[in-house]
């Protein structure tokens, strides 16, 4: 999942680079939603340690 948010993220600053500004800031609003769904669901999911 980390491999793919760095890759949208690379897509995006290409995209911004070839002066395509609009899709460069949709693709990363979808990453930053992407990345906040990941930190909670690692935030709030249960640890299963077994001693």
């Amino acid at each position: 999942m980390i491999a793919l948010l760095f890759a949208l993220l690379a897509i995006a600053m290409v995209l911004a680079w070839i002066d395509h500004w609009r899709w460069s800031y949709i693709l990363f609003g979808v990453t930053l939603l992407l990345s906040i769904y990941w930190l909670d669901y690692h935030a709030t999911t249960p640890l299963k340690i077994i001693l």
